[in-house]
């Protein structure tokens, strides 16, 4: 599309919002952006519409149903080219802990094209302002606006914004040295988000964002506190970019010091919580496999 003369009046930016079966949580934050003044999606220029056929920006919750999908896709139809589409919340980029649902038909882009993904479960108001933001600009670049609006050139942008809320749960981060490779994280994974293969080189961890629900459950549950829960809300990003947003670690195995059979190192954190404190015996039982640490054990009991 060609550009459009640099004084064209830039008009507002209109959102329309489909519920692909979601549970409400991402549309009570959604709402957030349009009743809260510090979050509206009025300091970029938008609004929301009430019609799809006066939309230009499409934001879709849920993990996409088998009861609505017809209609969603039907609604979707409605909005006008060029159009931009966001999903919001890890339901419909994934499926989130509804993935493995005999309703689901998901996630979204297997029936449609989308552009942005703001996951979360729900995602932060910030978050979503971030995303929309980001769907705005892509929206005038594809109708050839050359001047950046000027919400869009404030400093009151969430990109920039200030420190996040205390107890705000977000983007998880693994110490691959405090690991111990017990799995128990992707046990209790409810979002199916972590994964580990293991190689000849180590324990390979990946922990896939856009499944992550920020439930914290494989922080609370790790013995060491391998995982943890940091205040990171800024995680909306290009549709190309879904499967590079990772947080992945590898825990390399290390030989017996006795009979050189690959082993997990044991993390100081390990020692920590099983020991009061550490001792010469124990430091060096460390480093031994389980049979030779059982043998070493046996033969060195003095009475």
């Amino acid at each position: 599309m060609e550009a459009l003369p640099e004084n064209d009046p830039i008009p507002p930016v209109r959102l329309y919002r489909i519920n692909a079966g979601s549970c409400n949580g991402c549309d009570v934050e959604l709402a957030t952006t349009a009743s809260v003044a510090r979050f509206d999606v009025e300091r970029w220029g938008c609004r929301y519409s009430e019609s799809p056929a006066d939309a230009d920006i499409v934001l879709i919750t849920g993990p996409l149903t088998v009861r609505v999908r017809d209609k969603v896709l039907r609604l979707y139809g409605e909005v006008s080219e060029p159009k931009v589409t966001v999903a919001v919340g890890v339901c419909p980029i994934s499926g989130g802990v509804f993935r493995d649902s005999y309703a689901v038909v998901g996630p979204i882009d297997r029936y449609l094209p989308v552009d942005i993904n703001v996951p979360g479960c729900p995602p932060h108001p910030r978050a979503l302002g971030a995303g929309i933001a980001k769907a705005a600009t892509l929206w005038r670049e594809r109708c050839g606006y050359t001047q950046p609006s000027p919400e869009l050139a404030s400093p009151g942008n969430y990109d920039g914004d200030a420190v996040a809320p205390t107890g705000l749960r977000g983007k998880m981060r693994f110490n691959a040295a405090a690991c111990v490779g017990c799995r128990m994280c992707e046990h209790v994974c409810a979002g199916g988000a972590i994964r580990f293969d293991e190689t000849d080189t180590g324990l390979h961890f990946t922990l896939w964002h856009n499944s992550c629900a920020f439930c914290g459950l494989c922080s609370h549950y790790c013995p060491t506190k391998a995982l943890s829960v940091t205040d990171e809300w800024q995680m909306s990003h290009l549709q190309e970019d879904k499967y590079r947003l990772v947080e992945q670690g590898v825990v390399s195995f290390v030989p017996c010091t006795d009979c050189g059979s690959i082993l997990l190192p044991v993390a100081p954190e390990l020692l920590r919580v099983a020991y009061r404190e550490t001792s010469r015996e124990i430091e060096r039982l460390k480093t031994l496999c389980p049979e030779c640490r059982q043998k070493q054990s046996i033969g060195g009991i003095r009475r």
